[in-house]
């Protein structure tokens, strides 16, 4: 697993969410490479997710969220080639949340992302439909299979919405 954003590494939360991003994975379809794990659309999850979308920080749609991956491994790609020493270690700064009601070229598209940006995209499957993400997310009656968080800030407060806060 690549390395967690520092946020997250911070948190007293950091071990409950490494494990539940290494236990109970399973591949997102019946050939995939990458396995990811389910976890619950909570409350909580929801409202980290709302707060990166109203910043304009999320997106939904595989081939929205594929076009912006790209342009930005272009950008990153640009930069290092004009750095002369190593570029720092890479950490996780994305973050591709799935319904689980996605076709099996759905999940392959999916899966192939994970391969093409390996060091700074992971995923989880929420244990909801699209149209139940889409209502979470929008509050309005909207299919929405996939969401990609794309800002480090925002991919660690999704990730430790995952676990309940210390009280």
């Amino acid at each position: 697993m690549p390395k967690l954003p520092k946020d997250v590494v911070a948190d007293p939360r950091h071990d409950e969410v490494a494990r539940l991003l290494t236990t109970h994975l399973a591949p997102l379809w019946e050939g995939g490479r990458h396995r990811v794990p389910t976890v619950a659309l909570t409350p909580a999850l929801a409202d980290a997710l709302r707060a990166a979308s109203t910043a304009r920080l999320a997106c939904q749609g595989l081939e929205h969220v594929t076009a912006k991956l790209a342009a930005e491994q272009k950008g990153l790609d640009m930069a290092r080639q004009k750095l002369a020493s190593a570029p720092p270690s890479p950490r996780v700064s994305r973050l591709l949340l799935l319904a689980n009601d996605g076709s099996t070229r759905f999940y392959r598209d999916c899966d192939a992302l994970l391969g093409r940006y390996p060091e700074r995209l992971i995923a989880c499957r929420l244990d909801v439909a699209g149209a139940a993400l889409g209502t979470a997310l929008l509050g309005v009656d909207k299919l929405v299979r996939c969401v990609l968080v794309s800002d480090k800030a925002y991919v660690a407060r999704v990730l430790l919405a995952l676990v309940p806060a210390e009280p």
